[in-house]
């Protein structure tokens, strides 16, 4: 789930610069860090305009592929969480009219933006960075940093007067919730990888910095959509590779000893890819702003987050099965031989728990572990856009079309989506499916650690009803995730409460009824 699946594809890679002389394997630093660097100023690329219409459709395949042309996935693949990408396009346009300046201003203008929520203002200058959300300075220090959050944002303060005059930069959060296109680019990325997306968009006056030098928690794509930016990559902190929270604000001091790894101007059209953990700054150019949106995939979706959950819930399982576990300690500051026995009990009690870990009961912790991702992945994406489903809404899903598949004037039910249309989470006291047809845009960039700290009441959960044979509802997905349409006036699946099952995934969207 956390690296883009290897496709091999027709390109020469042509202009590709390997800055590393060894094959890239070396993952302890080095030159194996150095980055890849792909010139292709003078390549034939893809018409701009076709991002668009990629994402239109939700070919996720080919949105990427352009994304990274002429650079091929496979190679790209290669380069996942061990160095950064850089492909140069030479000032070409290459993402179609998305989030252009003009864009920009429409979204800050239409009224509906709120400070914190939708749109940051921010500033690093003399080493100080600092947030400036608020229309109006009016008796605050100018170091006062007690921010408006949610407060509407007045265009003219964030326009004309923080960006034109004061030259801050304007840091517009998650305009999937608003910006139909980034949604539906978001959605189909979000196929791509197999996990949740997100995005921000960057404007930058000329000759100015909005942010101080720091690492991500995510995997980072930065596509350069107007003006220029110079992008200083920094190696990571030895003891701080594949980090799971973002950094605080490194002063330039603290980095001065970090290798600079890729030093350059990313012009409109270029691409850059940032590994989770790698420490990087940007600063616009003198002579122009920069507009550049950054897309982000792969936060907290390591084999950490599985282990953290496995654990988590085999402790909790060991805990509940043992009622000695949760006796009260007796005394024993006063008595060593008291505490030397409390200790080596608990050593014990370790030991145990470590040996059933070893055979079926670890075996199934771990399948529950990857099963909780994948349904935190459900949660977390994007709604699909109407232009993504395979089949009419309105005509193969809702209360009619789920009545007309219960009464049997319809027989059979496909996918709404390519690929998997809902996850299954097995875990007592129920079986529950889960699917984003529900989710909001506006809740989509909201993180979300595990299955349990969701709010119960949340849409896009399915109970499985306790007489659905396993094994049949593995069948379901399994024809549906390949595309096939599945057969339900067999009787095996019209009996019991697998036909209530099936009617409620074609009711919240997640299935197409068909004739």
């Amino acid at each position: 789930m956390s690296t883009p699946r290897k496709r091999a594809r027709a390109g020469d890679g042509a202009g590709a610069r390997d800055d590393d002389d060894d094959d890239g394997d070396d993952d302890g630093g080095g030159d194996a860090r150095r980055p890849l660097v792909v010139d292709a100023r003078d390549a034939t690329l893809p018409d701009a305009a076709l991002w668009d219409e990629h994402a239109e459709r939700g070919d996720a395949d080919a949105l990427f592929e352009h994304a990274i042309a002429p650079l091929d996935a496979a190679t790209f693949a290669t380069c996942v969480d061990r160095r950064a990408v850089c492909v140069k396009r030479g000032g070409r346009a290459h993402y179609g009219s998305w989030m252009t300046m003009e864009a920009v201003t429409r979204a800050t203008r239409d009224g509906e933006a709120r400070y914190g929520v939708d749109l940051d203002v921010t500033s690093y200058v003399d080493g100080v960075r600092r947030t400036h959300n608020r229309n109006s300075d009016a008796g605050r220090e100018a170091d006062d940093e007690d921010d408006d959050v949610g407060e509407l944002v007045d265009a003219d303060a964030v326009l004309t007067r923080r960006f034109g005059e004061e030259r801050r930069s304007v840091r517009l959060l998650h305009p999937q919730t608003r910006c139909d296109a980034t949604w539906k680019i978001l959605a189909t990325l979000e196929r791509y990888f197999e996990c949740a997306c997100g995005c921000n968009v960057y404007v930058t006056p000329a000759s100015s910095q909005g942010f101080a030098p720091h690492y991500d928690d995510i995997d980072a794509f930065v596509l350069q959509i107007e003006g220029a930016k110079r992008w200083r990559v920094y190696e990571p902190f030895e003891d701080e590779t594949h980090p799971r929270t973002s950094s605080r604000n490194f002063t330039q001091e603290e980095i001065a000893t970090q290798r600079v790894v890729f030093d350059d101007v990313l012009e409109a059209g270029d691409f850059l890819y940032l590994p989770r953990g790698w420490i990087h700054q940007a600063e616009c150019s003198s002579s122009t702003h920069s507009v550049h949106a950054t897309l982000s995939t792969n936060q907290s979706n390591a084999p950490a987050d599985a282990l953290e959950i496995a654990l988590n819930n085999a402790l909790a399982s060991t805990i509940d099965g043992r009622a000695e576990l949760r006796r009260s300690f007796v005394s024993t500051l006063n008595d060593e031989r008291r505490r030397d026995a409390a200790l080596e009990g608990l050593g014990e009690e370790l030991r145990a728990f470590a040996s059933e870990l070893q055979g079926d009961f670890g075996a199934a912790l771990v399948e529950h572990a990857y099963a909780s991702l994948e349904a935190r992945f459900m949660m977390q994406r994007c709604p699909p856009p109407d232009s993504h489903l395979l089949r009419s809404k309105a005509r193969c899903t809702g209360d009619v079309a789920a009545a007309e598949l219960r009464s049997g004037a319809r027989t059979r039910v496909a996918s709404q989506i390519e690929g998997a249309p809902f996850s299954i989470l097995r875990e007592s006291p129920a079986t529950t499916l889960f699917h984003p047809f529900q989710n909001r845009r506006d809740g989509a960039h909201v993180r979300v650690l595990g299955v349990d700290s969701a709010d119960e009441d949340r849409l896009g959960r399915v109970v499985v009803p306790s007489d659905v044979d396993d094994e049949r509802l593995d069948e379901l997905l399994d024809a549906v995730r390949s595309g096939d349409a599945l057969e339900i006036a067999k009787t095996n699946f019209r009996e019991n409460n697998f036909l209530e099952l099936v009617c409620e995934l074609v009711r919240c969207g997640a299935l197409a009824a068909l004739d």
